[in-house]
């Protein structure tokens, strides 16, 4: 009965029956293939593939125009950074994009936008005086101003921070300020010496102080040198004086001997 039906059979299914590993592995292999190119199909549609697009330039437009641009183009867009404010750049205009214009992308792709601010960020003036000038510098850079020009001023304080202004105007620390405002800050550059408290000397006095130190000096210096002048030939006669002393002391003591000598003999001669 069995030889009667595999004889009945087809060749695919008496070869699927001796070689059933052989034929579902290939089986397998086909439906993977097939998959593999209805996925191909699917990604080809979802991404446009073959559908590409030139990006238009929408740089130094306001940002109202470039995106109704970038729609009319189909295409997607989102804004990658709003908060710095330029200058040169009027509040509100588109400043750079990325893709760049005129390249060539799928219309599945995000143009993002850099626009500028719509105004120049506030922030509150920190307490500077009383620091050192470059420190004052250092801050109001970091904290965003661009605006900011030192000078000096005569004064005891020495690279010290005196007075800072905001567009020519006094302002409180803590007031809220725009970051674009012009800041000068005023250090004192130390020329001024209060030997006096009373008194506020200018570079002349100043001047004139130094020179009276220096003369001043120059006629202690001279008075003590005619002093140890003094003192020197004053022990020069001393020791002169004295060198007399002992020379008339020998004298004496030599004429006394020559006269006792002479005593002697004029002795020695009545004796005989």
């Amino acid at each position: 009965m069995s030889n009667n039906t595999d004889k009945n059979k087809g060749g695919f299914d008496r070869f699927r029956d001796r070689h059933p590993i052989l034929v579902n592995s290939t089986l397998m292999a086909l439906a993977l293939v097939a998959l593999g190119y209805i996925a191909l199909l699917f990604i080809d549609v979802f991404t446009s593939h073959g559908q590409q697009v030139q990006v238009p330039d929408v740089r130094n437009l306001p940002l109202e125009k470039a995106i109704d641009i970038l729609e009319d183009a189909g295409l997607r867009w989102e804004i990658s950074d709003s908060t710095t404010f330029y200058e040169n750049y009027k509040p509100g205009t588109v400043i750079d994009q990325d893709p760049k214009a005129k390249s060539y992308i799928k219309k599945i792709r995000i143009i993002y936008l850099n626009v500028n601010a719509m105004h120049a960020p506030i922030v509150p003036l920190p307490k500077l005086v009383d620091l050192p000038g470059r420190q004052g510098m250092a801050t109001l850079k970091a904290m965003g101003f661009k605006n900011v020009t030192m000078d000096s001023v005569a004064s005891e304080m020495d690279g010290l921070i005196l007075q800072v202004t905001v567009d020519g105007h006094n302002v409180a620390p803590g007031k809220p300020v725009s970051v674009n405002s012009k800041i000068k800050i005023t250090v004192g550059d130390g020329s001024i010496v209060d030997l006096n408290p009373e008194q506020i000397l200018d570079p002349a006095v100043l001047d004139s102080i130094d020179e009276a130190n220096y003369n001043a000096a120059q006629e202690t210096y001279e008075q003590e040198l005619k002093e140890a002048q003094a003192r020197a030939e004053q022990e020069r006669k001393e020791q002169a004086a004295q060198e007399r002393r002992d020379h008339e002391k020998k004298s004496d003591k030599d004429k006394k001997k020559d006269q006792d000598k002479k005593s002697d003999k004029d002795k020695d001669k009545k004796k005989n």
